[in-house]
């Protein structure tokens, strides 16, 4: 059972960062629109997902946390609460929580547990009484053949049955919304059931006679099921069963037949089946003649029979088409395999052609040629959209304009621009600094800039794009600008030039990446000590780049 659970946590780790990183960025944009539906419902189901999956995978102290958070939530989805800047800084700081949680599990970091319990505090005290209500939702039951969110990306086919409640055209609700939303989930067969509609004396036209068979196969996992029917969870009646899982059967297993599906379903009493099969017709015929099962019935069953069968017949070229998740460091094993292999490869070339061998050179050129389409493939796999760094910027320019008390908006652009993905992980810190300086130096307060003519909130652009072999980089900002003369008095205070030094605008901009050397005039917590751009440019220095820097006084600087 341990090995059970600690594959799942594997198989749910990259996921997991994957989850938070959506939260975040879901609340983010949650807090420039709090009113937005949509929105509210990113931010619900990521909770809900990582509450679920946690469960799934043990991880009780995360999944009982967001289970807190989620319950809270609830009331922001219900509009018993309002998402404002308060709550969704509460609920940011709960999601770095669970981060650091995710850190302690799969990464041995050590968790302050102390602000867990503070948090929870705060949590609880923003809806009152929330634990105690019994309002907060419980987690959905799932299949135990698979995790909640099929985060292994494997297709699996459900069955599901629901059936509303007599009153549910009354509250407004449209059912063939819901059933529009499962077919989003993937390749979907409905059946509408309607034995339960009376006859015409005792028909009412406001009531919900109809409910529905739906046979879905799927790759978002079980929980995706039950988040179409989340906001409505108490006006209907809903079970969703496996029926055929990936890599579950071979395909020399028999496929169930119409009578055991109806017995499964609950549609059919397991004597009955035995008294009918006594004749020799087709099982659906005699049940419908018999008056067991409603032909709507028998026809769902059919269905499903087929669509199991029709899956398992295509499951070759499912597996065949399927992607995988892969380690870094298997990529980076192979990476290091291709690199020896070319150095080998180039030994061979160089050898064949001084032999003088025809047929020993055109061998040779044949494993150049597989080699370099190896390299090629293998360096590919590696790269990654730099958009997945551009994200966690958000979060950093929203925190720190609010603790310089500045108005500062973060813009992107070229984020499907793809580089190498150490390439990615090491750009982090030094775009990390570069966008503090802009909002510490750069940017100036709303007053400054209403005064200057400009919009109160200023802009950080960050972009990326090709340009021939190389990626240019851009953090653009509309703030004040280098001060010129500012840089030269500081250079020549510290001894790094004279003073009846000639140098031109270029060369004075570059001053400000040597260590020790800052303008500002005092030291704070964000900058001051002349570090961080020593970091840019030792890291821009080690991944073989360089740094442009260009400025407009009283309009900005763009560093390339």
């Amino acid at each position: 059972m341990e090995d059970i659970v600690t594959k799942l946590r594997e198989t749910f780790r990259e996921e997991a960062y994957e989850l938070i990183a959506e939260l975040e960025a879901a609340l983010l944009e949650l807090e420039q629109a709090p009113r937005d539906q949509e929105l509210i419902g990113r931010v619900f189901r990521a909770l809900h997902t990582i509450k679920g999956s946690g469960a799934a995978c043990e991880l009780n102290d995360i999944s009982a946390f967001t289970h807190e958070l989620e319950t809270l939530f609830d009331k922001v989805r219900k509009g018993q609460v309002s998402a404002t800047k308060e709550i969704i800084a509460l609920i940011l700081s709960a999601r770095d929580q669970i981060k650091a949680m995710f850190d302690e599990c799969y990464y041995g970091k050590s968790i302050d547990v102390q602000k867990t319990r503070q948090l929870l505090a705060s949590i609880k005290k923003a809806v009152p009484a929330a634990g105690d209500t019994g309002e907060s939702i419980p987690p959905p039951p799932h299949d135990k053949t698979c995790s909640p969110r099929n985060s292994s990306g494997a297709s699996i086919t459900y069955r599901i049955r629901f059936r509303p409640a007599r009153n549910f055209f009354s509250r407004g609700i449209n059912p063939f919304f819901l059933l529009n939303d499962l077919r989003q989930l993937g390749n979907c067969r409905v059946v509408a059931q309607i034995d339960a509609i009376p006859y015409l004396d005792d028909y009412d036209p406001e009531a919900c006679y109809t409910y529905w068979d739906v046979i879905l196969t799927t790759c978002k996992g079980i929980n995706a099921i039950y988040d179409v029917f989340l906001l409505i969870k108490d006006e209907v009646e809903l079970s969703i069963n496996v029926i055929d899982a990936e890599g579950s059967l071979d395909d020399e297993v028999s496929y169930k037949k119409i009578g055991e599906i109806l017995i499964d379903r609950g549609d059919l009493l397991s004597e009955d089946l035995r008294k009918v099969l006594q004749a020799k017709k087709r099982v659906g015929e005699m049940l419908v003649e018999t008056g067991l099962v409603t032909e709507s019935k028998v026809q769902s069953a059919l269905i499903e029979q087929q669509t199991v069968r029709d899956i398992r017949k295509n499951k070759p070229e499912v597996d065949a088409t399927a992607s995988i998740r892969v380690s870094t460091d298997r990529l980076d094993t192979l990476a290091n395999l291709i690199g020896e292999l070319v150095t080998v490869q180039a030994r061979l070339s160089q050898t064949a052609s001084s032999h003088g061998n025809t047929e020993f050179i055109t061998i040779a050129e044949e494993v150049e040629r597989l080699t370099a389409g190896i390299r090629d493939n293998t360096m590919s796999i590696r790269m990654l959209p730099i958009g997945t760094t551009f994200s966690k910027f958000k979060r950093l320019v929203r925190d720190l304009s609010q603790e310089l008390s500045k108005e500062v908006e973060l813009t992107t652009a070229g984020a499907e621009t793809e580089l190498d993905k150490t390439v990615i992980e090491r750009l982090s810190e030094p775009l990390m600094h570069l966008i503090r300086n802009s909002i510490d130096h750069g940017i100036e307060n709303a007053a400054v800039r209403e005064a200057a003519g400009k919009p109160r909130t200023g802009t950080i652009h960050l972009s990326a794009v090709h340009s021939g072999a190389t990626v240019l980089i851009r953090i653009q900002d509309d703030g004040a600008g280098l001060d010129v003369e500012a840089i030269r008095a500081k250079a020549v205070e510290k001894g790094i030039i004279r003073p009846d030094a000639a140098l031109s605008e270029k060369e004075l901009f570059q001053l400000i990446l040597i260590p020790d050397l800052s303008t500002a005039k005092a030291v704070s917590n964000v900058s001051g000590r002349g570090v961080g751009m020593d970091i840019v440019r030792k890291a821009i220095d080690a991944l073989h780049g360089t740094i442009d820097i260009s400025n407009t006084r009283g309009k900005g600087t763009t560093i390339t």
